[in-house]
């Protein structure tokens, strides 16, 4: 109802952030991560499902672009989660999903590891879109591969890190880590954090100590960065709320002028990224022996005939008599 084009969400913003889960707890919770993680894959989404057609009915209603973060259900593999972002247009399509390349901290016991597949800039009217989860823009090649894709808009989704188990070091590093890529890149950043709400901390928590160690409502820091590394609207740190700002592409030329890293501001003679965009597969089909000795054997016979053709018309120019 703001009347957003583009919107976008913060880190498994469906079911839920489960590092919470760990990070609340005073005793060892691996023991009973087994039942927690029964749970949360239920709750994950399945791309497309049911789930989905709703997100993209509501996106379509909206007449908005939606990058929405979630736990995301791999449909052969049942146990198999990816921390994803779902991208769906305004027509009410999924474009894409951007599964998170390395998982962070106690998310390495919940979910896969994505691959460069899902690695990809969107063609918008507003833009090219892209989108990373939380951690990954700690990492300069992941930062640099959607930069030379040619993004233009990008949706940096971030979990809660609320106050009292999270340092006030940890939000400060989202916040610095979004403008420094903004002013690299010279692009507009929505950056999209969750924060700890009464639910989260009731799911998360097995005492009142362990409740009364949070701070409800704690741990955002949303905000939408310009080109320039500034604030257009925010940052939000406390609380649940919707910011919005109107931009214009051509605000980044200035910046491009002086430093355009993938421009006149770079040496790919001397630097470059090399960036495998194979889908990772547990198998693969390869040829068996015999088929590929019938390959070999097949070629074997056409590199003979073409022998013995140009020997022939090698025959035929010598047997010409002299003029």
């Amino acid at each position: 109802d703001k009347g957003a084009s583009i919107i976008g969400f913060p880190e498994t913003f469906i079911p839920g952030e489960p590092n919470i889960w760990y990070q609340a707890k005073k005793t060892n919770p691996l023991p009973r991560q087994g039942q927690m993680f029964k749970e949360y894959a239920k709750n994950a989404v399945l791309v497309p499902s049911a789930a989905t057609d709703r997100l993209c009915a509501a996106a379509k209603k909206a007449h908005a672009y939606v990058v929405i973060g979630m736990a995301e259900r791999d449909e052969l593999y049942p146990g198999t989660l990816y921390l994803s972002q779902l991208f769906i247009s305004d027509a009410g399509e999924i474009m894409g999903v951007h599964r998170k390349l390395v998982s962070t901290f106690v998310e390495k016991f919940i979910f896969t590891y994505g691959d460069g597949s899902y690695l990809n800039v969107y063609d918008t009217p507003y833009g090219k879109l892209s989108g990373m989860n939380c951690g990954e823009h700690a990492h300069s090649l992941f930062k640099y591969a959607v930069l030379a894709m040619g993004t233009q808009i990008h949706v940096a989704a971030w979990s809660a890190f609320p106050s009292n188990i999270y340092q006030p070091a940890q939000r400060n590093s989202v916040d610095f880590r979004v403008r420094q890529f903004a002013h690299e890149g010279k692009i507009f950043v929505i950056n999209s954090c969750g924060i700890c709400d009464k639910q989260n901390i009731d799911f998360c928590c097995d005492t009142q100590e362990e409740k009364d160690n949070i701070v409800e409502n704690s741990g955002g820091g949303s905000s939408i960065i310009a080109p320039s590394g500034d604030y257009l609207a925010g940052p939000m740190p406390d609380g649940e709320g919707v910011l919005t700002a109107e931009i214009s592409l051509e605000d980044a030329l200035p910046g491009k002028q002086l430093h355009n890293v993938l421009g006149h501001y770079t040496r790919w003679d001397v630097l470059s990224l090399n960036f495998n965009r194979q889908k990772a597969t547990p198998f693969r089909d390869i040829a068996t022996p015999q088929a590929s000795f019938d390959d070999l054997s097949a070629e074997l016979r056409s590199v003979r005939q073409a022998i013995n053709d140009t020997r022939e018309r090698l025959d035929r120019l010598l047997e010409k008599p002299e003029p």
